[in-house]
């Protein structure tokens, strides 16, 4: 095989048929997904008979916690004033103590009482910080970041929204269904809303009225529409960039309402909100992890979420 093969393949490994990748954290984002790698393989060796079984499990989670702990040593302190707030303020939203909180993450009673004070020489470790944040199903960076008890500016309400997505579409709680334009046909539905055109079997977007009308935009992705989300209408989700500039990428998310007008259905058009219209880029982040999502989720098998809860119980 070649070098580039063996490479392509380093830290790549399955447990109970998924594959994972080991991950060497850069920010915050992808400190997340480490610490997920890392607890599926602590689950897989605590569910091992004997330790002969665990093979190179131990290497590859020996390798990620120092990878782990290599990115924690260089990110420094972070302000504890928000991660208060915010533990505080889910307590309160959920009705628990902090014994309770304590008991449920696993952590020693009085832990986080003492450690999480706003003038604390000590600060919580990011494990305990991101079981906080997987048990409130919030990501690591809005529990440290975000005061949530301040009512949200728009991108910060966007982007919690979009992340509620992230999770809901990575249980497979929610379907996405592909409306082509990119990669696939154009389905008629997208052809009755007037958002696009067909140039020489290129899919145009008509972005003009809220980006530069000099330039031509074309579809980046094909478009994909979800009905789970609001009755009566489908939120869609739009990959578009300039034509001949590789580098360009935008994500518009528009309502789709069905209406029958002269007895043929047309959509409407709302717009939901533009990552364009963010200047810090979080809503266009978030939202590229989206579309991986439901991209990954398109390849995969289809399973009803009954099913995938069913299995899921069993293999636990």
């Amino acid at each position: 095989m070649s070098r580039q093969f063996n490479e392509a393949m380093e830290g790549l490994f399955e447990i109970y048929g998924e594959e994972y990748r080991l991950i060497k954290p850069k920010n915050i984002d992808e400190l997340s997904r480490a610490l997920e790698v890392r607890s599926a393989l602590q689950s897989y060796l605590s569910g091992l008979m004997n330790d002969e079984e665990s093979g190179d499990y131990s290497d590859l989670l020996r390798v990620q916690d120092e990878n782990i702990n290599d990115f924690i040593g260089s990110l420094g302190e972070y302000d504890n004033s928000h991660l208060i707030n915010n533990i505080n303020y889910f307590m309160r939203k959920l009705n628990l103590r902090m014994g309770e909180l304590e008991q449920l993450i696993g952590v020693s009673a009085g832990y986080i009482s003492r450690t999480a004070k706003e003038k604390s020489a000590k600060k919580l470790s990011i494990d305990v910080v991101w079981k906080i944040a997987k048990l409130f199903e919030v990501d690591i960076r809005t529990l440290i970041e975000v005061d949530l008890m301040i009512p949200n500016s728009n991108a910060n309400l966007v982007t919690q929204f979009l992340d509620k997505l992230c999770k809901q579409t990575a249980r497979n709680e929610i379907k996405w269904e592909n409306r082509g334009g990119a990669m696939c046909y154009l389905s008629d539905a997208l052809r009755n809303t007037g958002l696009f055109t067909e140039e020489d079997g290129t899919v145009i977007y008509h972005a003009n009225d809220h980006m530069n009308p000099n330039y031509k935009y074309v579809l980046a992705d094909d478009v994909y529409t979800c009905s789970s989300i609001v009755n009566g209408k489908e939120f869609a989700m739009i990959g578009f960039g300039i034509d001949n500039k590789d580098e360009s990428y935008f994500l518009d998310y528009v309502f789709l309402t069905p209406k029958s007008i002269n007895g043929k259905t047309r959509y409407i058009v709302e717009k939901a909100f533009f990552s364009s219209d963010d200047r810090f880029r979080v809503i266009e982040n978030k939202g590229e992890q989206l579309m991986s999502l439901v991209q990954t989720q398109e390849m995969d098998a289809d399973i009803s979420p009954e099913v995938r809860s069913i299995i899921a119980d069993y293999i636990n």
